[in-house]
């Protein structure tokens, strides 16, 4: 039976001293090398995305390498609110959906494994604490869309921006499973924030998920990108933690 590993990380774009967080990242990406990750908060104006790719790459002894496909926020923020996901199976199909509020995006892209296609999503909502509403919207808007697109099995993830017990929350496991919680019988204490943010003062909690669609058994999932760096215990590869899942359908 095909099986697939597939991440989320919110990059947090240029912020936060990214030329110290840069190899961190690389360093945990090419470890944990995930068949597919998908990233926010790609900036494109330094083209992060690439830039990441190009690194990694250079880390791995054989082929495949992993190739991204971007998507761009239509507001005034399109450089830094863009999103990517970097893939190193045979991608065959990619969509981007405008979530017409607040600039928000999503990308469908599918891929085949061994014969086998599924669908993996990334995106990326309204981050505000106090718009739980609006992220609801976008989350409804997003599942209507991918109802008329091709049924198969498929991966929801992203920077959901939403604590547990929200609406949007709800909605998406009222149709998906949460891998983390498939796995831990519970979400992680926090994918957000780590001490990489000094100014944001949100609640910490978990904003992060990988969602999948029954068609996935779960055979592992867990946080990733969750390792400091060793010279400074405060320098993450991002202000968010990433996630990962191990799935077989």
């Amino acid at each position: 039976m095909p099986q697939v590993t597939v991440a989320t990380l919110n990059l947090f774009n240029r912020m936060g001293e990214w030329e110290q967080r840069f190899p961190l990242v690389v360093e945990q990406l090419a470890e944990l090398a995930p068949d597919v990750i998908g990233l926010q908060e790609v900036d494109l104006g330094i083209d992060q995305g690439m830039e990441i790719s190009r690194a990694v790459n250079k880390t791995l002894a054989s082929k495949p390498h992993y190739r991204i496909k971007h998507a761009t926020s239509p507001g005034q923020r399109a450089a830094t609110f863009g999103i990517g996901t970097l893939a190193k199976i045979e991608c065959v199909g990619h969509e981007i959906l405008d979530l017409m509020t607040f600039d928000r995006i999503a990308q469908r892209l599918v891929y085949e494994v061994d014969g086998h296609r599924f669908a993996l999503v990334n995106t990326h909502l309204h981050h505000p604490v106090e718009a739980p509403e609006e992220r609801a919207v976008q989350a409804e808007y997003l599942l209507s869309w991918l109802d008329r697109q091709e049924k198969l099995p498929t991966v929801l993830s992203g920077d959901f921006n939403s604590y547990e017990g929200e609406k949007t929350v709800a909605i998406m496991k009222a149709r998906f499973r949460s891998a983390h919680e498939v796995v831990h019988g519970r979400e992680p204490e926090k994918t957000w924030p780590t001490p990489v943010n000094t100014w944001d003062n949100s609640p910490a909690g978990t904003l992060d998920y990988i969602y999948v669609t029954p068609e996935f058994r779960v055979l592992d999932a867990g946080l990733a990108f969750h390792t400091p760096s060793l010279e400074n215990p405060d320098l993450f590869p991002s202000d968010h933690l990433g996630l990962f899942a191990r799935l077989e359908w």
